[in-house]
């Protein structure tokens, strides 16, 4: 059994039906979350009894580090993790100088496989449970010696398509006996599953909520993403005003921006009509390269005009600056691995 997915009270109780003090859970949680440590012999203030007794029961970790790469700048580091079963995911650090932000994986692959993105290429094999989600954040710490300071729900899969696993990481992230990472800092990002921000509203959490909007109109949108076909972007900008309402956190609307796609001017003053009197945040990402795929990148000139079209009109508009390029660590990039 994986300690991670039991809680300290129903620790507590194995313990204690097993003749081990009931404190021992909050000692062992402490360990695991507040200094990193997973392994059960390093945990040097239990009893070598206890010690020997976890060993025999329970492991702390399921996911194996395979690799490990480095971008050539030292701000990025991608994860390459396999799961018990012989699947893999990846993970991404990226490194400021004030955030730690890790970018984790919820599923294995991507049912919605958006038409730009490496993700959902092979197809979708599974959800992941709460505890692989939680350990891409305690393996990566551990790695570079530190805690993260911000969690985003941007890797591989559609985090609100694996809503109850989802929700379950967010709240031992947040919750002050184990990660200790405020909710504000953690950002779920969807395709638009209107049906789980109408769930996620009402869970009473304080995460930002990104939609991966990448088109003004609900025909390119379906170009971009044929799973949005599901639903209708005005029925999704109306759930996501009440989130907004509800929780009081900015929505932020991620903008891939593809040659001859969606990146004119008038592509742009469409969002402007769509998303005038929103409070939210536009983030235009500049297409990132997938192998066997056409899409393309606009040109630095038409991206600036695409920004500043924006930005005159009142809009509160940033541009994420590509980190991780070269090992294929970028939006979009992240690819389900066959075993190796």
């Amino acid at each position: 059994m994986n300690i991670l997915n039991i809680d300290q009270n129903k620790l507590k109780q194995i313990l204690v039906s097993n003749n081990f003090k009931a404190f021992s859970a909050n000692q062992i949680f402490e360990w695991i979350y507040k200094k990193g440590i997973l392994s059960f012999d390093e945990m040097t203030n239990l009893s070598k009894d206890l010690r020997d007794f976890l060993n025999k029961n329970f492991k702390v970790c399921s996911l194996k580090v395979k690799t490990i790469e480095l971008s050539k700048d030292e701000q990025t580091k991608k994860y390459l993790f396999e799961l018990e079963d012989g699947y893999f995911i990846e993970s991404v650090l990226i490194l400021s100088d004030t955030r730690k932000t890790i970018c984790v994986s919820s599923q294995v692959g991507c049912p919605v496989r958006c038409s730009f993105c490496a993700s959902g290429k092979k197809g979708f094999f599974r959800n992941l449970k709460a505890f692989e989600i939680v350990e891409q954040v305690l393996l990566i710490a551990k790695d570079i010696n530190e805690k993260s300071t911000n969690i985003v729900f941007m890797g591989m899969g559609e985090p609100l398509l694996n809503f109850d696993e989802v929700v379950k990481a967010v709240k031992i992230m947040s919750d002050d006996k184990y990660l200790n990472i405020s909710q504000r800092r953690i950002t779920i990002s969807t395709a638009g599953i209107l049906e789980n921000i109408k769930r996620l509203k009402d869970e009473n959490l304080k995460v930002y909520l990104a939609l991966s909007l990448h088109g003004a109109t609900d025909e390119i949108r379906n170009r971009i993403i044929p799973y949005s076909k599901k639903y209708k972007l005005q029925d999704i900008l109306k759930e996501l005003r009440l989130y907004f309402e509800k929780t009081k956190r900015d929505i932020l609307f991620e903008y891939i921006l593809i040659e001859s796609v969606n990146d004119s001017i008038e592509d742009a003053k469409k969002l402007v009509h769509l998303l005038k009197n929103f409070q939210c945040t536009i983030n235009l990402i500049p297409y990132n390269e997938v192998e066997n795929l056409s899409y393309k990148r606009p040109s630095g000139v038409k991206i600036l005009k695409f920004k500043n079209y924006l930005i005159s009109k009142g809009l509160n508009v940033v541009q994420r600056y590509t980190k991780g390029k070269d090992i294929a660590a970028s939006c979009g990039q992240l690819a389900y691995k066959r075993r190796l």
